[in-house]
């Protein structure tokens, strides 16, 4: 974690991730669009394994995020006035404002989490900002995966996505997931996608959907953009189209660059998603719709 202008190494240990109940939000100082949803009580320990005290401790929990089995963020409860958790809610411990080397203190935070909602995992994002292609550690939630997978379609079905076509309004486009391919860094050496550092240590994967426009003309085709790859952790790894003449890449055909789609007809796009982190598996592909909060998604089968 970085504080005081300062990075310090911590080791945190999970003890408990305790479902609550509305009632409990309703009589809590906390904000008014929370107290329809559901506190989650999660429980961990923080130790210093830094060679110097570490300061502004209450930093480790902002790298942590709850995903929901919806594959959103679960939000953080703020007590008004003062730090996360309080005297009013049952997870009310508050860390130390230091923290010798060595040394560890046991904390709880309380995440909401809409009604209906489960978890699906816990994250923690290095770095102390949510970088979905970033590097992160990861605490599954039993039942979660197979809670997602059991709300999935199949793949080959016909979703209509919800997508913003500017002047025509929102169109609800017939999409189909055509495959999900496994790729290799060698691929992309041609195509210019400001990876990162960590990124290029990672592992790209091909995404193929085709959309068929129901507009009443012609359609700019950037449908791709909102196309993401859904893994085991939760993470939603964005997409990494190439904006050029020459859109080649090994495995990932595209045929949407500089074009529009006439009314009626389809079109297939492709997009490149890199995946860092060692284990995380993708599991779905969802499409990020218009005006809508959450995803549509499809099973994503590995070719």
């Amino acid at each position: 974690m970085d504080a005081d202008d300062r990075s310090y190494e911590a080791r945190i240990t999970v003890k408990s991730l305790v479902r609550g109940s509305e009632e409990d939000m309703r009589g809590a100082r906390v904000d008014e669009e929370l107290k329809d949803r559901v506190p989650h009580y999660l429980t961990f320990e923080v130790t210093n394994t830094s060679p110097r005290t570490m300061t502004d401790t209450y930093k480790v929990d902002s790298n942590l995020v709850l995903i929901g089995t919806d594959w959103e963020h679960g939000e953080e409860v703020l007590i008004s006035g003062g730090r996360p958790g309080g005297a009013d809610l049952p997870c009310a411990n508050l860390p130390p404002e230091t923290l010798a080397p060595g040394a560890s203190y046991e904390v709880c935070v309380t995440y909401a989490l809409p009604e209906g909602v489960g978890v699906l995992s816990l994250l923690h994002y290095t770095g102390g900002y949510f970088d979905e292609t970033g590097a992160v550690a990861v605490w599954p939630v039993e039942g979660g995966v197979e809670t997602v997978s059991a709300g999935l379609a199949d793949p080959g079905d016909v979703i209509p996505v919800r997508h913003d076509a500017g002047e025509d309004g929102i169109l609800e486009l017939p999409a189909t997931l055509v495959s999900v391919r496994r790729g290799s860094m060698a691929d992309l050496k041609g195509p210019d996608l400001g990876l990162t550092e960590e990124e290029r240590r990672g592992v790209p994967y091909y995404v193929s959907v085709t959309y068929t426009n129901t507009g009443p003309t012609d359609l700019y085709n950037n449908q791709s953009d909102h196309v993401r790859l859904l893994m085991e952790s939760g993470r939603q790894i964005p997409g990494k189209s190439p904006y050029f003449v020459d859109p080649e890449v090994p495995g990932c055909p595209s045929d949407w660059i500089l074009a529009t789609v006439p009314t009626s007809d389809s079109v297939t796009q492709c997009s490149i998603h890199v995946v860092t982190g060692e284990g995380d598996k993708p599991i779905a592909v969802g499409f990020d719709e218009a005006d809508r909060p959450g995803l549509v998604a499809w099973r994503a089968d590995l070719l």
